[in-house]
């Protein structure tokens, strides 16, 4: 597994962040998301995303230009990235919660729409982090109850 190492890259975002693109995520709807993260290291021991902070936000052209700068089309991330002209207002447009021991998630009340879920595994090997970031686009429409399985492949 390669090491995580957050924040290597410096972007540029020439997408702008539109809040009224985003509003939908502040809606209460009726669907639910229910998720697994985890990894599993080359010995094969599978490390779940436990205690890790999970992200749900709104697929918009901006998301969509930040996931795809982060993860390059793939749905996992070890190097990330860092965004020179960030919108600091993109993040009050997000709902985040906090995986369980098993790496299991759960966000309800959610609006039907499309959206980016997010959350990191990490472990140590001696003094050297490793996993990586995870990512997952689901949509979901009123009163769906949408299940994914995050680990990278």
């Amino acid at each position: 597994m390669a090491l995580f190492l957050f924040g290597c890259t410096s972007t540029t975002l020439t997408t702008s962040f539109d809040p009224k693109q985003a509003a939908f995520i502040n809606t209460q709807g009726s669907a639910s998301i229910t998720g697994q993260a985890f990894l599993r290291r080359n010995d094969g021991i599978v490390v779940y995303a436990a205690g890790s902070e999970v992200t749900l936000i709104p697929k918009t052209p901006y998301s969509d230009e930040r996931i795809a700068a982060i993860y390059g089309g793939g749905k996992i991330s070890y190097f990330g990235a860092n965004f020179k002209n960030d919108a600091q207002e993109y993040y009050q447009y997000t709902r985040k919660t906090v995986a369980d021991g098993e790496g299991r998630f759960t966000f309800n009340d959610v609006a039907a729409g499309s959206y980016y879920v997010t959350t990191s595994v990490i472990w140590m090997v001696q003094y050297v982090q490793q996993g990586g970031a995870l990512m997952e686009r689901v949509t979901v429409s009123n009163g769906q109850k949408a299940s994914i399985i995050m680990s990278g492949r």
